[in-house]
């Protein structure tokens, strides 16, 4: 017998309920006002908040425009700006609604990155 394998579902119908947290790497709750962009040459964003940041990606509150995972947005925290993909549009009538997930295109370019450092030198 495996390490915890006494813990696992007996059938595999029951392990599909399980939660699964499919990310690479730990988020930080924390809400960030942020300017998003639908178009890089926009002059006019749409002003949303996070619930969660890490260097790769965040949990955004969803705004209009967003229609597909896939789709391509820019984000801008102060005077950083990155470009970033929807890889996942909260469905209605869960508790993901009207939120969105988006990962970094631009990894060297962190626009949360002091905050970033700053709740990490909490710990």
């Amino acid at each position: 017998m495996q390490p915890n394998e006494s813990r696992r579902p007996s059938s595999a119908s029951s392990s599909a309920t399980l939660p699964v947290d499919p990310r690479r790497e730990k988020r930080l709750n924390i809400a960030v006002p942020v300017k998003l962009f639908l178009d890089p040459n926009s002059a006019n964003p749409q002003l949303c908040c996070t619930y969660e940041i890490s260097m790769i990606g965040a949990r955004l509150v969803t705004v209009s425009g967003i229609t597909k995972v896939g789709q391509d947005i820019w984000l801008q925290r102060h005077n950083r700006r990155a470009k970033y993909r929807v890889i996942w549009i909260g469905e209605p009538d869960t508790v993901q609604a009207g939120q969105i997930g988006v990962e970094t295109l631009e990894p060297a370019n962190v626009i949360w990155e002091n905050e970033l450092r700053i709740r990490i030198m909490q710990k």
